[in-house]
């Protein structure tokens, strides 16, 4: 079977007069189903970087400085600019067309194979084989159904009782309970762990309060029925 090639694989944005082709590496994907629209859709989380004056001469970070990551389909995109404080703006979403001059994708796959025991999961973890993991929600009434695929930065093993833990990320969580027009409004930042290949636990960026202070963290967790997969690249 074939997995994305995440350190080769990018999707590029490029601001108005072509002022700024901005290449940033895919983390994760999110392709997610709509049975009833018959449609299904890709959506690329693509790695975080700090607010920064592009170009300019010295003094490039900016003061009030933030964390900016978001996501591109083929028609939308979300940005999440993650402050010290939560604030209004740290969700701006619509088609990209609308926001940029263009976007591109550049994706890469190869070839791995599934790891079927826990015992090969461990086995493959202490060789420091490149590890992808895949985890496929469905929706109760089963109109959405969404695969996550990530490469496994951490991995946890024990060789004596053969018992792996994944817990990775940042992938983009599709939450199936909200109502919304588009459905790139339904994804969250979230990390992801999962030992067991029925169940997969997340924890989600949101506002929440600290010490009468919104800020933006990884707080809500959610524990759901999921089909959870290891595989090995290139071997």
């Amino acid at each position: 079977m074939e997995v994305l090639h995440f350190s080769r694989s990018f999707v590029t944005f490029v601001t108005s007069e072509r002022g700024n082709n901005a290449r940033l590496q895919v983390e994760s994907v999110c392709t997610l189903t709509d049975r009833d629209a018959g449609t299904e859709q890709k959506y690329l989380f693509y790695a975080s970087c700090k607010s920064e004056d592009t170009f300019a001469e010295r003094n490039l970070f900016y003061k009030d400085n933030y964390d900016f990551c978001g996501i591109f389909s083929d028609e939308e995109y979300v940005i999440f600019r993650t402050k010290a404080t939560h604030t209004e703006g740290f969700r701006e979403e619509g088609l990209w067309k609308n926001r940029f001059e263009d976007v591109t994708q550049h994706l890469v796959y190869e070839d791995a194979r599934l790891l079927e025991t826990p015992a090969q999961i461990v086995q493959a973890s202490l060789e420091n084989i490149p590890l992808v993991g895949e985890v496929e929600l469905e929706a109760e009434d089963g109109r959405l159904r969404a695969v996550l695929a990530f490469p496994i930065k951490t991995m946890n093993a024990n060789d004596i009782q053969n018992v792996y833990q994944v817990d990775t990320g940042p992938v983009a969580f599709p939450d199936f309970q909200v109502s919304v027009e588009r459905h790139v409004e339904r994804l969250w930042p979230a990390y992801v762990a999962y030992n067991a290949p029925g169940f997969a636990d997340f924890v989600i960026q949101q506002a929440m309060q600290v010490e009468g202070a919104e800020v933006t963290h990884y707080s809500r967790i959610e524990s759901l029925k999921a089909t959870t997969r290891v595989l090995a690249v290139g071997s």
